[in-house]
């Protein structure tokens, strides 16, 4: 099923490789990439993909497929597991997996920062969460071959990995009470990180750049960091203490970074241009969430980065359109968000579509066609 829909869209997906490379490379007056990865892949839940992975493989076939039938510029691609919580499993937590379709999240370790000096992380083939990816992987590579890419996955950055081992409320308030066990918590993180992703690198035959939440390609370009917490919940001053010298090392030790982040992090945008080797952000624009500037010459975080950084803007998400657009996305795209980003170079950036109430591959089709189309007029 996958090999055939690679045969028939062959040159589509070729096209696709293109705009994202140039977008990436952030090269001058190429066509603004417009992808979408928001579509329904079998009627297993997470928690049955994990355990049995003929399960994960029909979910896999099924939504390399329709990636690959999708008038997309996003290149289908191998999926792989979730990744927020297979370093504080290995750090002591539980992991909780939801029955629902639901990702996994972990318990915390740690309620006491004191304890965190007595922490021992167990090796990755001990780890559930970082074994079974890898058995997965191992899996995929048997029965699917090696022509799609699998998706890279995307590390939980040191600091937002510390506040899933530590309570949060307990982690913040350490950085001024005891900011030595903290870094400790980091300092281990960073390393334990660095150590599996490498290893998750060379166990595949063929993987995806960057990472998880962003289109991935061939070449290596770097990987993804989700730096969530930090950059939305430390000040610019903690950040820089508590987060920026471990994210460098990441991007120091793999050549490039590839940052997500939810929420609003406009007060963290000129810490996070201070990381090492950083190619890219991720983020959620809309007056529900990451403000966009009304024109390109505010002084506004947003514009600071435009000039330097790829940006793939993706909108999918209800919080950021907010109650004045809620459920109207291509409202939201006609009004807010196309103006502004096309008030400006868009050198750089790569563009979710606007998005569908229905998963169906026609009304996919159409709303990546439709905002498309919105580009070339403006």
């Amino acid at each position: 099923m996958v090999t055939q829909s690679l045969r028939e869209h062959a040159d589509r997906i070729a096209l696709a490789v293109k705009r994202l490379t140039a977008a990436y490379k952030r090269q001058p007056g190429e066509e603004v990439p417009v992808v979408e990865s928001i579509v329904s892949a079998s009627p297993h839940t997470y928690t049955e993909r994990v355990h049995d992975l003929d399960k994960m493989l029909e979910h896999a076939v099924d939504f390399a497929a329709k990636m690959a039938a999708l008038d997309n510029d996003w290149p289908p691609f191998i999926d792989t597991m979730c990744t927020v919580v297979m370093v504080p499993e290995a750090f002591g937590c539980e992991v909780v997996y939801p029955e629902t379709e639901d990702m996994p999240w972990a318990k915390h370790a740690v309620y006491d920062i004191s304890k965190v000096w007595d922490l021992k992380p167990k090796k990755p083939s001990d780890v559930f969460s970082i074994r079974r990816n890898a058995e997965w992987i191992d899996y995929a590579q048997r029965r699917m071959g090696t022509d799609l890419p699998i998706w890279t996955l995307d590390i939980q950055s040191p600091f937002s990995v510390a506040a899933q081992i530590v309570e949060p409320t307990e982690l913040m308030t350490a950085c001024i009470t005891d900011p030595k066990a903290v870094h400790h918590v980091c300092r281990m993180v960073t390393d334990y990180w660095i150590e599996m992703m490498q290893e998750h690198l060379r166990q595949m035959e063929h993987p995806g750049f960057p990472g998880r939440i962003f289109p991935c390609i061939s070449q290596n370009i770097g990987i993804v960091i989700a730096d969530d917490t930090p950059l939305i919940m430390l000040s610019p001053e903690m950040y820089r203490e508590f987060a920026l010298p471990y994210n460098c090392e990441i991007g120091e030790a793999f050549g490039g970074v590839h940052l997500h982040s939810c929420g609003d992090f406009s007060h963290n945008i000129d810490s996070l241009l201070h990381i090492t080797n950083l190619r890219s952000i991720n983020f959620h624009p809309g007056p529900g969430e990451f403000p966009l500037p009304k024109t390109s010459t505010e002084d506004a975080a947003f514009n600071r980065v435009r000039t330097r950084l790829t940006y793939y803007v993706d909108c999918y998400g209800g919080v950021a359109r907010g109650d004045l657009y809620k459920n109207r996305h291509r409202d939201f795209y006609a009004e807010y968000v196309l103006p502004r980003l096309a008030q400006g170079d868009m050198t750089g950036c790569i563009l979710q579509s606007c998005c569908s109430a229905r998963l169906e591959l026609a009304d996919l089709d159409e709303a990546i066609r439709w905002t498309r189309s919105q580009l070339v007029k403006g």
